[in-house]
């Protein structure tokens, strides 16, 4: 985590930003309260957003309609898919115009075409098509897919043709709860064929390189902004790039503390990145954040909050669970005392030892 706090705004150390959208600037159709106002501060001050998601499923232009009509800046040159990193993959490995089987949405068959390359559909293979007229296979999540169409896949991929996968997230939330993701049937598929193909999205580097091919932008001066540890924060880190977690999804402080990754920045909202940072520091055997101060004592963390906001309470206790991570202090016992700072967040008037 970064330790030197600044007069400045996080952002003004950054001249590009790859945002990811669920749980960061949107939740299912509703915004994240003040994401939309932050994204247009940041363009406003220059600094260019590309959105980057691993969803393969819808086109860049239905994305990037969605995020325009919360009221952040969005046209679908500023998405970035994985379908797309995939697509590029591809071109850069099969000879211009070849075909490319899309096992997947209309993502997918986009993608495809746009990087110049020959999408055939499932329903054109018939079951019939061999490896001597496709080329290649992309897989990502449609909803449409049938098992006529994994078979139709594995009989190609028998042959060892190219085998390149949008992204390998195992599930896909729903309002009802998880639905089985693309790495599902990438499973799927792969028990079949005993292989596994190549995976370009996130937390996989090629998505994380597209976007800065589309931002313009030195890795060292773009900043990666997302929810998920295991890919969006993974992602950065594997690609080189600062990240800020951001606590408006689904992960929580206890699920950081027993992941191997560490944030370069841990904000409440967008809107924290328009802001000074107040970074967590060590004092004495305690850590200072602003005007939180946390200690451990036997195995609990002790608080002293006086004026502070949570997220300066959160970002000192994680600054103290992490190091005791590094000194390998077993991770579920720092998941059980990191459940007073996941208390905290869902609830700021909840006690903290």
């Amino acid at each position: 985590m970064h330790t030197e706090t600044s007069a400045e705004p996080l952002i003004a150390g950054y001249d590009g930003v790859v945002c990811d959208l669920d749980g960061v600037v949107y939740r299912g159709a509703d915004a994240v309260p003040g994401a939309p106002d932050a994204l247009r501060d940041m363009v406003t001050r220059g600094i260019k957003v590309v959105y980057a998601t691993n969803n393969a499923s819808r086109v860049p232009s239905e994305v990037a309609a969605q995020v325009a009509s919360l009221g952040a800046p969005a046209t679908a040159s500023d998405v970035v898919s994985s379908a797309q990193a995939g697509a590029a993959r591809l071109a850069h490995e099969l000879e211009a115009g070849a075909a490319v089987l899309a096992l997947g949405g209309e993502g997918v068959v986009e993608a495809l075409r746009d990087a110049g390359l020959t999408p055939v559909s499932l329903d054109e293979t018939d079951g019939r098509l061999g490896h001597d007229v496709v080329a290649a296979v992309l897989q990502g999540f449609g909803e449409e897919l049938r098992v006529r169409d994994f078979e139709t896949a594995a009989r190609l991929l028998t042959t060892g043709l190219p085998w390149v996968a949008t992204n390998d997230d195992a599930t896909l939330p729903l309002p009802w709860g998880q639905s089985p993701g693309n790495g599902a049937y990438i499973d799927l598929l792969a028990a079949a064929l005993r292989r596994r193909p190549d995976v370009v999205g996130k937390p996989h580097p090629p998505l994380y390189d597209l976007a800065l091919d589309r931002l313009g932008s030195r890795a060292d001066r773009t900043l990666a902004v997302g929810d998920r540890i295991a890919t969006d924060i993974v992602g950065a880190e594997a690609s080189g790039l600062d990240s800020a977690w951001v606590l408006t999804g689904v992960d929580r402080p206890s699920d950081l503390v027993v992941s191997g990754s560490s944030p370069t920045y841990v904000v409440s909202s967008l809107a924290q990145l328009l802001q000074p940072y107040a970074a967590p520091v060590p004092e004495g055997g305690a850590w200072r954040c602003g005007a939180a101060q946390v200690t451990r004592t036997d195995g609990t963390l002790r608080v002293e909050r006086g004026s502070a906001a949570p997220i300066e309470v959160v970002r000192a206790g994680l600054a103290a669970l992490l190091t005791l991570r590094d000194d390998g202090v077993p991770r579920e016992q720092l998941r059980r005392e990191a459940g007073a700072l996941d208390r905290l967040l869902d609830d700021p008037a909840a006690p903290t030892r």
